[in-house]
């Protein structure tokens, strides 16, 4: 009988445990700064092909696609302009934001 209430209490304290969501205010986000200019950009896919600076502590300079998961900072985007933007970055997940 003991190993069942065991058991049950086991269960009801593994039930109360959750990860927290992840958010881009979440501790395990980063953040980097990014500079460049916009090459491309794929409204279906909410993607811009970005021509960037070394982003000091992430990645040397090159080009790439970064996904814009805001429908408004997407907006903001036109091939041959200069952008600063902030790079978030959470495990293999990447996103540009905060586009200027």
């Amino acid at each position: 009988m003991t190993r069942i209430w065991f058991a049950i209490g086991l269960c009801l304290a593994l039930a109360g445990c959750s990860a927290p969501k992840k958010t881009e205010t979440s501790e395990s986000v980063k953040k980097y700064q990014l500079k460049g200019e916009v090459l491309s950009v794929d409204p279906s896919a909410h993607l811009a092909k970005v021509k960037h600076q070394k982003i000091e502590g992430w990645m040397e300079a090159m080009t790439m696609d970064y996904p814009v998961k805001d429908e408004t900072e997407f907006k903001k985007l036109s091939v041959g302009q200069s952008i600063s933007a902030t790079v978030y970055v959470e495990g293999q997940d990447y996103w540009l934001g905060e586009i200027k």
